[in-house]
């Protein structure tokens, strides 16, 4: 595994990034890595992510122990190099000097300010310190996303499975085509602390101007739809017939986001969320609402051009 003089001997400590909330979906866990990270470089710590099966005082809701005991690790490489696991086992190893004190994380009120007071952080949107802000700023957005590109593009690799999923669905469905990807988001969309113009949820009805607006201009474009919800794609399909396009993910019916229902299939809607987005930042225009899912496929591909729905009037 190395020397521990040689791989960390320039860090003051190792940093196990985790996660303190149980109720947030994948990308609001995505974004306490990166702003993790942000805190490692900023007090020169070495990390290391570990998404157990706990949350905070909840469970995690993508832990599935048939993939490891690492969500982290079913997704996306190490950050710097090395497992949880891969420590553990340094620690355990006689020989390797690295122990078990070397090893710290953030206690619960740390991780809260970095996610949601820490003006410094990166915010998918305008919650926390930002919540008062409700018109569109788009400077301020765009700081965000420069910020959040630096790290995922410094640290985030996803793991090859997934991004070759992405690659076959890509070909057979998109290469060649204009893409106009949307995300529509439902379910619990409006129980995080921000302005109420953030958090209104914008339902498909919405989308069709702009839909049609950008089809005039781009006669023939295929329409690639990311959503939770199973009557927000039947909608756009019936709108627009076979010009929509979709990967198969889990969709609820009703107000439950899919990852918090019970079923077994906590794997996959980690998957399936991350494949969604990563096939947004492949689209040629992104129409979207606030949600971290749809910044984070802007992370992935600061190029992509895109309008926030929740600040049209």
């Amino acid at each position: 595994m190395g020397n521990k003089k040689l791989v960390f001997g320039k860090y003051k400590k190792i940093l196990r990034i985790k996660i303190n909330h149980e109720r947030a979906g994948f990308f609001a866990y995505f974004i306490f890595v990166l702003n993790q990270l942000r805190y490692c470089e900023k007090h020169n710590l070495f990390p290391v992510v570990y998404f157990g099966e706990r949350s905070g005082i909840g469970f995690n809701k993508y832990f599935d122990p048939g993939h490891g005991d690492n969500m982290w690790d079913y997704y996306f490489d190490p950050v710097a190099g090395y497992t949880y696991k891969d420590i553990c086992e340094m620690v355990d190893d006689p020989a390797n000097p690295l122990k078990e004190e070397d090893i710290i994380e953030l206690g619960g009120g740390d991780l809260w300010y970095l996610h949601k007071e820490d003006p410094e952080s990166i915010y998918g949107y305008t919650y926390g310190v930002y919540k008062s802000k409700e018109e569109f700023d788009g400077a301020g957005y765009n700081k965000q996303r420069r910020k959040a590109s630096y790290f995922v593009d410094k640290y985030i690799k996803v793991k090859s499975h997934i991004t070759e999923k992405v690659k076959e669905f890509y070909e057979k469905n998109m290469a060649g085509h204009n893409v106009l990807g949307i995300h529509l988001r439902g379910t619990d969309k409006g129980s995080a602390k921000a302005s109420s113009n953030v958090m209104r949820v914008i339902g498909p009805e919405a989308y069709v101007k702009e839909i049609d607006k950008y089809s005039e201009k781009n006669p023939g474009c295929k329409i690639f739809v990311a959503t939770d919800q199973e009557q927000y794609l039947e909608f756009m399909e019936n709108k627009y017939g076979d010009r929509v396009i979709s990967y198969d993910a889990i969709r609820s019916h009703n107000q439950k986001n899919p990852f918090q229902v019970d079923d077994g299939k906590n794997y996959k809607k980690g998957e399936d969320a991350l494949i969604d987005c990563l096939l947004l930042s492949k689209c040629n225009f992104f129409l979207k609402c606030t949600s971290h899912l749809g910044e984070t496929a802007l992370y992935f591909n600061p190029k992509l051009k895109c309008l926030d729905l929740n600040y049209l009037y």
